[in-house]
């Protein structure tokens, strides 16, 4: 495990799963919502990077919801969650 910055603790092959995980989602355009929040949230002026990140926080939730609670990918939910974004993400510099 990894200490970010901001205290928190990462599992690094989470992390880069994670990053995969957004990655495919947007070279298969599914769902095609995720492209979309990454062309609006780079147009806000976030980076790359910073975008990858705010993508993986409604990732990581449907992940855990279908793991821990054998929910299914709610699409919905997750599109909401994306539309959301940045949510309370400082903004960009």
């Amino acid at each position: 495990e990894v200490i970010t910055d901001s205290g928190e603790t990462v599992n690094p092959t989470l992390h880069v799963t994670l990053h995969g995980v957004v990655a495919n989602q947007l070279l298969a355009d599914n769902p095609p919502e995720t492209w979309q929040t990454v062309q609006r949230l780079a147009g806000l002026g976030y980076d790359w990077h910073n975008v990858m990140h705010m993508i993986m926080g409604p990732v990581t939730e449907s992940v855990y919801q279908a793991m821990a609670k054998k929910r299914p990918f709610d699409r919905e939910e997750f599109v909401q969650q994306l539309d959301e974004l940045p949510g309370d993400w400082p903004p960009p510099e």
